[in-house]
């Protein structure tokens, strides 16, 4: 036996817990909220509309992905890439930029900060794969969790393997704990496992606001049902487009029952008294369309958004509203950033646990990262820009290196800087000296 008793029962509990209702219900709204937001929403649309109508065949499906402009428009935290110092040795600082490069950090926590603002609750682990180190992204459809007497006290993680041709017997599960790991197939008979090298569980779980009393925190159904409503909505308007907005033709005074084939340059013969029309209907479009446009609108607001995020008019919301709008998502970028600067520093913990673990070259336990997240700049022309640097400048508040860093985003050291600006000396020395 790979296992104790008691390691059976475990396997058995995580195994019934996952199959609850309630957990099976999480899993499908995690999986519809990122169908919505990687423009998976067409099947979702025409099961609504199965609903609604006899024949929806007939009908053009429309959306418009309102969910990921709104949510990349909260996730403001790593809309610039922060500043990540390591407190340690140069030794340190060299591994962590190799871990950093390997792992793509900054690109995976954008995007988990992205995740998470829509799922609420995600994870994050640093996982040792290829020889190499690596990060993934974990969603609630794939996860289940065991906590003890709070949210944060983990102490069993379930990760269910989806096969790539969807046959329930290529469903595979990994089962964590602090002390050992399995790997399970779709019945939970242990496949593999041992030990936990690691010796503590190398997740690191991210919520979009301080959990309180459940792991999986709720929030962001108002976006959810918006969406769905938007798209019905596109989709009638479409449908009334197609059918009212032709007229049809008809004939008075004789009987009915006929056809009559007409088209330009045609006579058509009508008996006495009878008359020859068209009429078209008058399609309430314009009400329609401002209708969709204000649900979308009222979206933006309820997320702490300005109104003017879904209008392609720049005139079309006030500066106060502008302004109102801005605090907002100003405070709750701040709100953000608490969280996150924390979850980047238990992120480097685990970290370097995984590193240390398959590497001779470690990072030392007395290391620790500091992230400096870039406040947002006003967008300011070029000239405005200049006089700012000029003005700093001569109040010696920064230097040339200062300014060009942040004019190339891509000049990521002050070395660099530095020889990039003695290389534009020197040119521009060499030029004046021609032109004498």
């Amino acid at each position: 036996m790979l296992f104790e008793p008691q390691g059976a029962a475990l396997v058995d509990k995580m195994f019934r817990d996952a199959s609850l209702a309630l957990n099976r219900q999480r899993k499908r709204e995690a999986a519809k909220r990122l169908d919505f937001y990687h423009d998976g929403q067409l099947e979702h649309l025409q099961e609504a509309l199965a609903l609604k109508f006899a024949d929806p065949s007939k009908l053009q499906p429309c959306f418009i992905n309102i969910v990921k402009k709104i949510v990349d428009l909260k996730s403001r935290c790593y809309a610039d890439e922060p500043k990540r110092t390591i407190d340690g040795s140069e030794s340190d600082k060299s591994l962590f930029q190799e871990i950093a490069e390997q792992s793509a950090l900054s690109v995976k926590m954008k995007t988990a900060s992205r995740l998470t603002k829509l799922l609420k609750t995600t994870l994050i682990r640093p996982v040792w794969r290829n020889n190499r180190l690596d990060l993934d992204i974990l969603t609630p459809d794939i996860i289940d969790v065991a906590c003890g007497e709070s949210p944060e006290d983990l102490e069993t993680i379930l990760v269910t393997h989806y096969p790539d041709d969807d046959k329930v017997e290529g469903i595979t599960y990994s089962l964590w704990t602090a002390d050992e790991w399995r790997k399970l197939d779709y019945r939970g008979r242990v496949l593999d496992g041992g030990p936990n090298p690691y010796k503590i569980l190398p997740f690191v779980p991210l919520w979009d606001r301080a959990p309180s009393d459940a792991f999986w925190i709720a929030g962001g159904e108002d976006l959810i049902i918006c969406q769905e409503a938007v798209n019905k909505a596109l989709t009638d308007l479409l449908h009334t487009l197609e059918f009212q907005s032709f007229g049809v033709g008809y004939v008075t005074g004789v009987d009915g029952g006929g056809n009559l084939q007409t088209g330009p340059g045609t006579m058509v013969e009508l008996p006495k008294d009878a008359s020859l029309g068209f009429a078209a209907t008058n399609a309430q479009i314009e009400e329609a369309t401002d209708a969709i446009d204000r649900l979308m609108k009222w979206c933006c607001v309820a997320n702490g958004l300005p109104g003017s995020s879904m209008s392609v008019d720049p005139t079309d919301e006030s500066g106060i509203s502008k302004i109102i709008g801005n605090v907002e998502l100003e405070e709750s970028r701040r709100d953000d950033i608490a969280l996150w600067r924390v979850y980047e520093r238990r992120l480097y913990d685990v970290l370097r646990v995984v590193w240390n673990t398959h590497n001779s070259s470690k990072l030392s336990d007395s290391s620790f990262i500091q992230v400096d997240f870039a406040d947002p700049k006003p967008d300011t022309s070029e000239k405005d820009q200049a006089a700012t640097w000029e003005l700093l400048l001569s109040m010696g508040l920064i230097s040339p290196v200062d300014a060009i860093m942040e004019k190339n985003p891509d000049i990521t050291s002050r070395e660099d800087a530095m020889a990039y600006l003695l290389t534009v000396r020197d040119e521009t020395a060499a030029l004046n000296e021609q032109k004498i």
